[in-house]
């Protein structure tokens, strides 16, 4: 498992089969597709509707 922070309130969180992101805001160069998005609350500076939809895939679940 991979921790990484991103910047101001933004973690992607890397398993052998899952990524999961929290609170995506401004996810600069290339961002990995997210099985899970987890959104604290609606400030545009956690949830970033740009950086959401850099990241969803048809499967995605976006939970807020």
């Amino acid at each position: 498992m991979r921790i990484r922070w991103l910047g101001h309130a933004t973690f992607v969180v890397e398993s052998a089969n899952r990524v999961v992101y929290f609170d995506p805001y401004v996810l600069k160069g290339e961002a990995k597709q997210a099985d899970l998005v987890l959104i604290s609350h609606d400030h545009f500076d956690h949830c970033d509707t740009n950086a959401v939809e850099k990241i969803v895939k048809e499967s995605t679940i976006i939970l807020g």
